[in-house]
């Protein structure tokens, strides 16, 4: 079980992080057990989700009845926990930055924690002041802007590799992300 003080310490380490300071990866263990205890974040994580589904699916028609759905999306939950982790261990491997891969995922896990509570606070925003349709556009943008930017500092940092290649394991789990919910979305259909 994780411990209290742990999680701080992993939160503290993914808001240094998301400061853009390198140090917030020191937090990190760089080992098999800090890796897989880093998965305690998609527990802490998942209220804020269910939040965010139950936004996203209020506007849509759905075909599928609520065993059908909370189903759904608790498989892509985990996929989605569990997806990018596995391709990462290749991309690590070609990229010869193996001995980071254990940091890395720690980082970007509890990473996730950050970016699921950013988006809450956006999707708030955005509900609880009536705005124009294109200033939303914009916040959603920049909100993607941001995750993105997030994503590609903890890839150069954690895996110690260039800007370049950073950017590209960053537009891997945006397009991994993507492909997810679109197939998530079908199966609610």
């Amino acid at each position: 079980m994780i411990t209290a003080p742990e999680i701080a310490q992993s939160l503290y380490g993914a808001w240094r992080l998301a400061r853009l300071d390198a140090s917030g990866l020191d937090l990190f263990g760089d080992d098999a057990e800090a890796f897989w205890r880093s998965f305690y974040a998609m527990l802490i994580a998942a209220p804020g989700f269910v939040i965010l589904v139950a936004l996203r699916l209020s506007g849509l028609e759905l075909t599928s009845g609520p065993i059908h759905t909370l189903l759904i999306e608790a498989i892509s939950y985990v996929v989605g926990w569990f997806a990018f982790p596995f391709i990462m261990l290749y991309v690590a491997d070609q990229l010869d930055r193996r001995e980071r891969f254990f940091r890395y995922i720690a980082a970007y896990n509890w990473a996730v924690v950050l970016q699921i509570a950013l988006l809450l606070a956006v999707n708030f925003l955005v509900l609880g002041v009536t705005m124009p349709a294109v200033v939303t556009g914009y916040i959603g943008f920049a909100t993607t802007v941001a995750v993105l930017v997030y994503w590609w500092f903890i890839a150069r940092v954690g895996l110690d590799i260039s800007g370049r290649a950073a950017a590209a394991v960053a537009g891997l789990d945006l397009v991994l992300s993507f492909l997810l919910s679109v197939v998530t979305i079908a199966m609610l259909r």
